[in-house]
């Protein structure tokens, strides 16, 4: 069984004073406290709202943009809208069209394939914009580092305005307008938007309304980039989620109906897992305008068919990144896995599936992952990494042996050339080996509090229903208990088993659905376990999802 540090958040000695003088509980005070959540927050954190969000007006080069477009728009100029391939990008241009409606005439929309083209501006876009005589351009959720090719549009005539949020890696993007909260000198109060946060601000300041129908659109572009849901992205997921559960959206109704999920109870879980990964499948296996249309299209018929081939998209999918991670799996085992860095590479494999073989890699060996396909001499790949390693440094240090790279902390993406590749491995093996000590390689189980049964009750899950939705850097809470016996054996519901268990003083139902900790309680007698809370709606009552457990008195 994978062993898991357990993480123990330190009780701080204000939380129940503070419990008392916000009116909450002592717990919710403690786990406040445990995301870095002040005092004078906490009100802000737990009753936030649509209104308290920043204005638009705030982000660099927003007023520029704004009135470029105008400009293009009474002027009759033709503009070419280029989006990244993923959730975000196809979202940030479907929330960007809501604009463009009585102007279709004037704006065309690209998104370069993944496979053929690769990721964000590039030349051949510049090119394209060129020969169909394109006086602007707008990128959403690439550009950033597309210095070169921002250049070459305007050495042709063409402006151009990107609107992204990934980090810079050289000098500062000399576009006609440049939105991006993370660019140097940026004074905007929140700097984590996504590309499709980013497109709803952006359609705030050229509208001048609120445009909450959007929020929709806004969530999933949120979740499936995995970025901070804290501040103005929790107040947008959080208001997103409503609107997903009422939105008559074609998009949205076609996918819930494909996925066999009630539209009414859309969660985080299902914009990540089930909505997601099939927008997502275009992208990855054929072209992501078909995501793309599906959300342009107002006829329900037509969005209903593509929603059907996204579904078969991603069954494609999942066969294609089966077949690449066993093969991978397999070169692993037969390389030294003293490595500090997963580093494998085949010929021709999709590239539309390397991130995703590369999280898996990551998550069975807890090592930073590189997953590269070479067609011929040239390879491109994925990364994921661990919570101790961040990419882009470790990149950073590897420059000389790459042709190009990008990305966040935790994923990346990196061309290189084969006869590169063994200097690259060593050299990232070095980098990771000099910055790391070996805990860092044994997975980090965080843990809010230790709680004794009695401690748990309806009212304390209820209440930590305030800190809703969850996800990256806002996880769900997670709580141990120690010396546990189990009054019955696990008996199998549904897909998982559930289990009645007691700390001597108050016995509550658990449910289990990793057969590896079902082992752990079926053999022994006493133990200590790591749970999330939940209700048994059937009952009305506590309900412990069961994350990690050991024998008693064998976790440190």
């Amino acid at each position: 069984m994978k062993r898991r540090i357990w993480k123990i958040k330190e009780s701080a000695q204000e939380a129940k004073a503070l419990s008392q003088k916000n009116n909450i509980s002592v717990y919710l005070a403690q786990i406040l406290l445990n995301r870095n959540i002040h005092e004078k927050e906490f009100s802000s954190f737990l009753s936030d709202s649509f209104a308290s969000l920043h204005s638009p007006f705030l982000l660099p080069d927003i007023n520029k943009a704004v009135q470029r477009i105008k400009k293009a728009i009474e002027g009759k100029e033709k503009v070419l809208v280029v989006g990244d391939y993923d959730v975000d990008g196809v979202t940030s241009l479907a929330i960007f069209n809501e604009f463009i409606k009585g102007h279709e005439e004037l704006f065309s929309f690209y998104i370069p394939h993944r496979v053929n083209e690769g990721y964000g501006l590039n030349i051949d876009v510049i090119e394209k914009a060129k020969n169909e005589q394109r006086t602007l351009m707008i990128a959403f959720d690439c550009g950033t580092n597309s210095l070169k090719e921002v250049e070459l549009a305007r050495f042709y005539g063409i402006d151009t305005i990107v609107i992204d949020h990934h980090h810079s890696k050289e000098e500062l993007n000399k576009a006609y307008a440049f939105i991006n909260p993370k660019r140097d000198g940026c004074s905007y109060p929140f700097k984590d938007l996504s590309a499709g946060a980013l497109a709803f601000k952006f359609l705030q300041a050229l509208t001048e309304k609120d445009c909450r129908e959007m929020l929709d659109l806004v969530a999933l572009s949120l979740v499936c980039d995995v970025v901070p849901l804290k501040g103005e992205n929790r107040i947008l997921v959080k208001e997103g989620l409503k609107q997903l559960r009422v939105t008559k959206r074609p998009a949205i109704e076609a996918l819930c109906k494909i996925a066999k999920i009630k539209q009414e109870n859309i969660n985080t879980f299902h914009i990540g897992y089930i909505l997601g990964p099939r927008i997502n499948a275009s992208g990855r296996i054929a072209s992501a305008n078909d995501s793309l249309q599906m959300f342009l299209s107002e006829d329900r018929e037509n969005v209903l068919n593509i929603a059907s081939k996204l579904q078969e998209y991603n069954l494609k999918r999942k066969a294609i990144e089966m077949n690449i991670l066993k093969e991978a799996e397999e070169k692993i085992e037969q390389r030294n896995l003293g490595d500090y860095a997963i580093v494998v590479s085949g010929d021709n494999w999709h590239s539309g599936v390397l991130g995703i073989v590369a999280s898996r890699l990551a998550d069975k060996y807890y090592r930073p992952s590189f997953v590269i396909s070479f067609d011929e001499a040239c390879g491109r790949g994925s990364a994921r990494s661990i919570h101790s390693v961040h990419l882009m440094e470790a990149l950073d240090e590897c420059a000389s042996s790459l042709s190009a790279y990008g990305g966040h902390k935790r994923a990346a993406g990196l061309e290189i050339f084969k006869e590169g590749l063994e200097e690259f491995t060593q050299r990232i093996n070095a980098y990771i080996k000099n910055n790391t000590k070996p805990a860092d390689f044994i997975p980090i189980l965080d843990i809010d509090l230790r709680l004794n049964f009695n401690d748990v009750t309806m009212g304390l899950i209820e209440e930590l229903r305030c800190l809703e939705p969850f996800g990256e850097e806002n996880p769900k809470p997670m709580f141990a208990s120690y010396n546990i016996s189990k009054k019955n054996k696990p008996r199998k519901i549904n897909s998982g088993y559930s289990i009645w268990l007691s700390d001597g003083q108050k016995t509550l139902e658990g449910i289990i659905y990793d057969k590896e900790l079902l082992e752990v309680i079926e053999y022994g007698e006493n133990f200590d376990m790591a749970y999330s809370l939940d209700k048994n709606t059937y009952h009305n009552e506590p309900l412990l999802v069961i994350r990690d457990v050991c024998l008693s008195g064998s976790k440190v």
